[in-house]
Parts: C-alpha cells; structure tokens; sequence
C-alpha cells in the first residue's frame, strides 16, 4: 500500500507553521468546544498578528452549513479533539478553505482521516471533509475527566483497525504489509507501557497519548489505510446514535471502541477459525425494519443501507480461507493487545471503571454488532465481510 502523507506534524503550538502559511493580521475561523477551551489559543493568534474569529463546533450538516465565514478568513483551525476537527474539516470543506488541526485533549486518531461524523437528522453518517494542512498538540491540561480512557480506548482500536484492514484487503487480493502492522503494533504497546508506568494523574501521560493518536493517525495516512477507523469505531458510532435514541448517556468515542475492540478481538479469531459451512444470505428485510426502530433511519435510508457492498462474495469467502493462517496470527495478535489493556483501561477511572458496569448490556453489544456494517456506507472492515457471508445475521434474533 502507499499513500504519501498529506498533513504535517508540527512541533510545539502551531503557531509558527501556521505563520508560514498565511500573511500576518490574516482572518481566521476557529473551531472549539467553547470559548473558554479554545480562549488561550485566540490570544497565540492574536499575539503573532493574526485576526481569529471564535464559532462553536457543530455536530450536524445543516448547522456547519449555515456558519457564517466571513469573506477575508484565510484558513478554520480546529481547537480540541476530534469532534472539533470534524466540524473544522467539513467547513473548510464547504467553504474550500485549508485547515489546521490543534489538539488539545489525548485522543486524536480520526484527526487525520477525510471523513467527519456528523448527524443528518437524527443519523449519524460520515460525509467528506479536507485533510488538515498540519497538526500540532497544545496545552493538554483542559482535558475532561474520561479523557485518557477515550485515548488509549481509540489507540488500542486501531489494532483491531488493523485486522478490518487486512482482512479487506486480502479479500481484495491485497495486503497492508508486515511493516505497517509493526509500526502500528510498535505505538499501540508504546502506550500501553506508558498507561501502565504513570499514574493517571501524570500530566506528561496525557501528552504521551496525544502524541502516540497522532503518530497513529499519520501512519494510516501516509499509507492510504483506515484502521484507525475500523469496525469497532463503526460499532462506537452506531451504539452512540442507539444510546441518543433512547436517550441513554453515551460513554465517548474511545470508550466505547475500545469496549467493541475488546468483543470484535474474539469474534474475529472465530472468524477465521471457523469451519466452512453454507450460511444463508443476510436478511436485508429484517435490518432494514431494525435500522429504523433502533436508530431512527427513514425506510428509504434503510433500504439503501442494507445494499450489498461488497463484490464477487465468493471469491472473496474463498481468500479469506485461503490466507486463514495468516490472518489467524494477526487476530491472535490483536486480541493480546485487548487481553493486556483491559486492566489499564479500567484504571484510567478515578472508580478503576467501576461506572463502566451495567452501562452496555449484552443485547446492546450484539444489536451493534450486527446493525454497525449497515450503518455506514463505508466499507472495509472485517465485519463487512462477515455481514455478507451471513455471519452476523444469528446476532439479530
């Protein structure tokens, strides 16, 4: 695979990349959570000559469409998470502006990636943003309680990303190559040591997994794959639009990727390992009728979500048995990743987890599962192919 990286990591706050980029006393629109978390960064602008404009981050298409941009503004800097870049990427997309990322919380892997999540009604969806021009990580101590959890839940994700990715791909007849999967494994245990060595009140932890979400981003890519956005940050989405529909408290992106991680891990080594056995085709009917009770999708958004994604089924059930041992080893790889941070994810809490219990049930697990291929029109991962192979089908009844 190749890509050739398209975002620049820059060091210390940004403001000196963003210096070379634009002439002094420049407009500039920034994207924050709120005044107050994008408030110190304004006052970096303003201090190296540049005229910013603060606009609260929107989470839905019709909201970043109707913000106003005025006519001189040069470049949308995104200032917090990934939420934030979101809503950046996609208005410097509608506006066709350049943006800048500026991280200021430890979780950053989908910065990178050209799709945004956002809510068209009550449906979550990805739609196409521009790649930042640059990225840079500042002044991490404004982060939210969960902030660590949702980081290294989103890192550790991206191994099961890994094995979305190479299973695609081997369907495809294609392969990511052993040197990617060294250098992602390499950053995801380099943050696991770094969780396990500080305590989760090290203020350098925080910028330790800032830095690992970015590398990990920049990986992806410089390579043109997506595992930092695989299956389990699908499942993520789909059980944050589930819980918002029965209006229960969703855990953030990371936490709850890094929950699916954990399922998907062992699904995934009975995946490969199973004997082949006819299955039926997948009921679009019946996932159909589930997508509009349990995340509010229109029967015609419905119907066209259930459409098969993937080409030449066949050929692609017999690759994957093909390359079974090999894609075995990489499963088996990605759930020692989960079986080892499971302790250290619980201990990002200041309850060590315990507000983790009772908070997703089993039926909600299996719900995900089933319905997350269906929910994004984005294929690539390893439970698209076991949705088409029938496999997933059992989670529904």
């Amino acid at each position: 695979m190749s890509g050739g990286c398209k975002t620049k990591i820059c060091a210390g706050d940004g403001i000196a990349d963003i210096s070379e980029l634009l002439p002094k006393t420049s407009a500039v629109t920034v994207i924050g959570s709120s005044a107050e978390n994008a408030g110190e960064y304004m006052r970096k602008l303003r201090r190296a000559g540049f005229a910013p404009k603060f606009v609260k981050a929107e989470r839905t298409a019709r909201a970043i469409n109707r913000i106003n941009v005025d006519d001189d503004v040069r470049m949308i800097v995104s200032v917090g998470g990934e939420r934030e870049a979101d809503c950046a990427k996609r208005l410097s997309k509608v506006r066709n502006l350049p943006v800048y990322a500026v991280i200021n919380v430890p979780s950053a892997v989908t910065t990178l990636t050209q799709q945004c999540a956002l809510y068209d009604g009550c449906v979550l969806s990805l739609a196409e943003g521009n790649v930042p021009l640059g990225v840079a990580a500042t002044d991490l101590q404004t982060a939210p309680e969960n902030a660590l959890a949702d980081a290294l839940g989103g890192i550790c994700a991206a191994a099961s990303g890994l094995f979305d990715s190479e299973a695609y791909l081997v369907s495809k007849g294609k392969s990511l190559g052993c040197k990617i999967r060294d250098e992602a494994f390499s950053l995801i245990y380099e943050a696991l040591d770094a969780a396990q060595l500080k305590t989760r009140r090290a203020p350098d932890l925080k910028n330790e997994l800032a830095r690992i979400s970015v590398a990990l981003a920049a990986l992806a890519q410089e390579n043109g794959v997506v595992f930092v956005r695989g299956a389990a940050d699908d499942c993520a989405r789909t059980a944050e639009m589930l819980f918002r529909r029965e209006q229960r408290n969703p855990l953030g992106r990371g936490e709850f990727a890094f929950i699916f991680g954990c399922v998907l891990s062992k699904t995934y080594i009975e995946f490969v390992n199973g004997e082949t056995r006819f299955t039926p085709p997948p009921d679009n009917n019946l996932r159909a009728e589930l997508l509009c009770e349990y995340l509010g999708f229109d029967a015609l958004t419905a119907a066209r979500a259930t459409l098969c994604r993937v080409k030449q089924v066949g050929l692609a059930e017999y690759r994957m048995r093909e390359y079974r041992d090999e894609l075995a080893s990489l499963a088996g790889d990605v759930s020692h990743v989960f079986d080892e941070a499971k302790r250290t994810f619980r201990r990002m809490y200041p309850d060590d987890g315990y507000s983790l219990t009772g908070r997703i049930t089993s039926d909600d697990v299996r719900t995900v599962i089933a319905l997350a291929p269906d929910t994004f029109t984005v294929a690539g991962s390893a439970l698209t192919l076991m949705r088409e192979f029938g496999l997933l089908d059992r989670y529904l009844f």
